[in-house]
């Protein structure tokens, strides 16, 4: 019993020594759509190496390459989107949540000696554009609001910003009290590859405009106006 705890006590002993030993990964951000580079810790000469691979959650080969060949890249789910270039970076484009992982680069030199290097991808949504309102009570000679600033997506930081002197605020709701007087507040959304904000604007004696959509469209009844001003104009020569 005691040799079998002995045992057990050198197997954890050689896993701790093991990990501890393991490179640091390097943290890799990008975004949906866009284009991630996994570089290597340093610049990489390929005339050290006879042959390197890239490994997703070290079990699946993504791209590989001997001195003398060309890049090949295994069929995958990164199969396209995917370009190694001279240092050994991986370039990776039309990135997706998915993408989020870890990646290992294994280098091997003419000795048959192999050293290794990690990269922590993770991949983020755009933030969108916020929706913003505000909630109003009192008088008017004492406008108390709460403004309110959301999005769709987890993850990110909200920031409000008073563009006259008034104390910063960090989080999705903000309360205010003043007199009447025209104030501005931009509430701004930010994750580590994005960032997007919506302004909210007082009016006396208690009202809150909200900043609109970035993407505008005619109402039908500006269209309807828009055609009757048209017909009116192809009328005029004939009258």
């Amino acid at each position: 019993m005691v040799l079998g705890l002995t045992l057990n006590l050198l197997f954890l002993f050689f896993i701790v020594q093991a990990r501890a030993q393991e490179p640091q990964a390097l943290e890799v951000n990008g975004a949906v759509g866009g284009v991630a580079f996994l570089n290597p810790r340093s610049p990489q000469d390929p005339s050290q190496y006879s042959q390197i691979h890239w490994r997703w959650e070290n079990q699946v080969t993504i791209a590989s390459w001997k001195r003398g060949q060309e890049p090949m890249y295994p069929k995958s789910r990164f199969l396209g989107r995917l370009e190694l270039l001279d240092n050994h970076t991986l370039k990776m484009s039309d990135l997706s949540v998915g993408d989020s992982s870890e990646y290992r680069l294994y280098l091997e030199d003419d000795t048959g000696k192999e050293s290794v290097q990690r990269v922590r991808l993770r991949v983020y949504d755009l933030v969108p554009k916020p929706h913003v309102g505000a909630t109003t009570s009192g008088d008017a000679q004492q406008c108390n609001a709460t403004l309110n600033c959301s999005v769709s997506l987890q993850g990110v930081t909200y920031e409000w910003i008073p563009l006259q002197n008034l104390p910063r605020n960090d989080g999705p709701v903000l309360s205010v009290s003043f007199n009447p007087a025209v104030e501005t507040y931009v509430c701004r959304v930010s994750n580590p590859v994005s960032s997007n904000n919506a302004s909210l604007t007082y009016r006396p004696p208690c009202s809150w405009t909200g900043e609109s959509s970035s993407v505008t469209c005619a109402t039908p009844s500006a269209l309807v106006t828009l055609g009757h001003l048209v017909l009116l104009f192809l009328l005029l020569p004939v009258a």
